[in-house]
């Protein structure tokens, strides 16, 4: 497989292939796992993880992070808006933008979730239902096994990459605004930051790597805003670019979202 199409299948299998700029092979990758079927509980067991590694984080040595951490107890709801790229060699970069209304499932039950992709509805989940759009018609994906990358790019996973590499992050305060940088050759920052964007990347052999990452923290109300994340290094197939944009917000201000029946049908 070409690298460029490893970083678009890796890109879009981070979001369920909402970004459709490939709708043909999103649609092939969905029909591999269909087979592989998923229960309910598997289908978001991650995020139910993530909010329990987060709950069980130990308190550190930066009162920001661990303000943060509590106050990412109370969230229930939020909106998130992406934007990923990847390129290899020279090819043309491959583009993925998103925008992602998430909120928790009713008595832990599976959270629900709203996403659109180019200003067109692409995938609805609420009660362990999840249906995508193909780009023609709209698919019940409920059983594949893929549904789970749903609740990858979540909040609960940012602040869980936050903290697995705070020792390694400069911060500069401004006011309300906290920023937490990196620049640097750790492969530790690019594994976080790969299963959190594009958790299909894979365990590609990388010889060279390097890494500038942003977290932008509102000190007043202890909530991350947004993660800055660009990479550029070689693999045993060339060279490579990946570039992940993640803004929260409307936090705790998400209303119901309902699965519309022109899906269903």
């Amino acid at each position: 497989m070409k690298v460029s199409k490893y970083i678009l299948a890796a890109l879009t299998a981070s979001f369920i292939f909402a970004g459709c700029s490939e709708a043909d092979e999103a649609g092939d990758n969905i029909n591999e796992t269909s087979g592989n079927t998923a229960s309910e509980v598997d289908k978001y067991d991650d995020e139910q993880s993530a909010k329990e590694k987060v709950s069980n984080i130990e308190a550190t040595d930066d009162e920001s992070l661990n303000a943060v951490i509590e106050r990412s107890k109370d969230i229930n709801s939020y909106q998130a808006l992406l934007n990923l790229e990847g390129k290899a060699n020279d090819s043309r970069p491959e583009v993925l933008e998103a925008d992602v209304r998430f909120k928790e499932g009713e008595g832990g039950g599976p959270p629900a979730l709203h996403l659109k992709s180019e200003g067109k509805d692409r995938t609805f989940s609420k009660n362990g239902e999840t249906f995508y759009h193909n780009g023609t018609d709209w698919v019940d994906i409920s059983d594949s096994a893929g549904a789970r990358h749903l609740y990858q790019v979540t909040y609960n996973n940012a602040v869980l990459s936050f903290a697995g590499i705070k020792d390694q992050l400069e911060k500069e305060e401004d006011g309300d605004t906290i920023i937490y940088s990196y620049d640097g050759e750790s492969k530790k920052v690019f594994e976080t930051f790969k299963q959190l964007l594009a958790d299909n990347f894979g365990n590609i052999n990388i010889s060279t790597i390097d890494n500038k990452l942003e977290i932008e923290v509102d000190a007043k109300e202890n909530l991350i805003k947004e993660v800055d994340y660009e990479a550029h290094g070689n693999t045993d197939n060339g060279s490579f670019e990946l570039t992940g944009d993640v803004e929260f917000k409307s936090f705790n201000n998400i209303g119901e979202i309902e699965i519309p029946e022109e899906a269903r049908n």
